[in-house]
């Protein structure tokens, strides 16, 4: 199977097993972002953002900081950034949001969101807003009706890892389209990436009644398209 980790959070100086075929590590607070940037690489790409849950305290600035640092290394996307209902403040969420997502249009790089509880807010904001390229819905767990939507409109892909056994997890999964679909580990360490992405290619291709060398290569393919803002396809 072609292993592809659309969201992690595993430092650029790992050394990433030479069967993974590419990696996308996010960020999430301004601390994080000289750890995040690294060298150029085919295989690790990597995003600076702040995460909704680090937005309090943020320096004077910083948006300049995330533009001059986006400009200066191309290899990077924006990342992780987002909403979330459950977590304070959420009008200030909503701008340090929606700023990110200005830098990420302006200079034409992806985002990777977090979304949680939010999606109407979200759609609010795309609707009203100048969009980036494409952008990743890390962990999607929204309205399975918005799917399509999202995906036409705002150029969006959907990452998901294992699956709950529930039945709105496996419907998300297979109401996404298939050209849009991507997998994650959302994990802090090589061990635990290369096990939950396996897990998940396994589910998927129950799920979804293909193979899992099928369900891999399609997902390689999505994930070269996430990437080719940032290393063009060949």
């Amino acid at each position: 199977m072609k292993y592809t980790d659309a969201h992690c959070h595993i430092l650029t100086s790992t050394l990433i097993p030479t069967e993974c075929l590419g990696i996308i590590s996010c960020a999430t607070n301004m601390s994080e972002w000289d750890k995040m940037i690294g060298e150029p690489s085919d295989t690790i790409f990597t995003c600076i953002g702040i995460h909704p849950w680090n937005i309090n305290n943020l320096p004077r600035g910083w948006e300049q900081d995330m533009y001059d640092l986006l400009k200066q290394n191309q290899h990077i996307m924006v990342g992780e950034i987002g909403l979330d209902k459950y977590h304070p403040d959420m009008e200030n969420q909503e701008t340090i949001f929606i700023q990110q997502m200005q830098i990420a249009e302006q200079i034409n790089r992806p985002i990777h969101i977090h979304c949680v509880g939010a999606w109407d807010k979200i759609l609010h904001i795309f609707r009203t807003n100048k969009m980036p390229p494409l952008v990743v819905a890390h962990a999607f767990n929204g309205p399975i009706d918005i799917i399509q939507k999202l995906a036409q409109d705002y150029n969006m892909y959907f990452s998901y890892s294992v699956p709950h056994d529930d039945g709105k997890s496996i419907e998300r999964i297979a109401a996404t389209p298939l050209g849009r679909l991507l997998v994650e580990s959302d994990a802090y360490d090589v061990q635990t990436a290369q096990g939950t992405v396996q897990q998940t290619l396994e589910k998927f291709s129950t799920i979804l009644g293909l193979s899992p060398d099928e369900i891999s290569e399609q997902i390689y393919q999505n994930f070269q398209k996430v990437i080719s803002y940032v290393r063009p396809i060949d």
